[in-house]
């Protein structure tokens, strides 16, 4: 038989969990997705022509930690489409090296990848 007192201890019960529900709802939910760090790289000749089949290679210079001493070795390379860009995707943001080249031609330089990001960088064979 459901008393006065037992009837109030579920509602009571049912409430707290329905709160607790709630909040871990719109904790979870509001959490922003990031996604990956992205770079295009466009290689165009010192006449500023697009040039395709340039290789591009986007690269750090194994950086070590100084907490944990693990070692960070990044290394992409891809060729350039027929447009002149070369694309690429990294888990984290990152400054890196540029190096581009085709044929004797070719260019050192750097781009900063953003979080979330397309970052775009002109790349002028010399």
């Amino acid at each position: 038989m459901l008393t006065n007192n037992n009837i109030m201890k579920q509602s009571i019960l049912l409430l707290a969990g329905l709160i607790i529900f709630i909040s871990c709802a719109g904790i979870f939910s509001s959490c922003k997705k990031t996604s990956s760090a992205n770079a295009i790289i466009t290689v165009v000749d010192p006449t500023g022509k697009n040039v395709a089949g340039a290789k591009v290679v986007l690269r750090n210079d194994s950086v070590q930690s100084p907490t944990t001493g693990v070692q960070a070795n990044i290394y992409q390379e891809a060729t350039t489409d027929l447009s002149g860009k070369a694309e690429f995707s990294f888990k984290w943001e990152a400054v890196l090296f540029v190096t581009a080249t085709k044929g004797a031609l070719s260019k050192k330089d750097y781009v900063r990848l953003e979080q979330s990001k397309t970052v775009e960088k002109t790349v002028i064979l010399e």
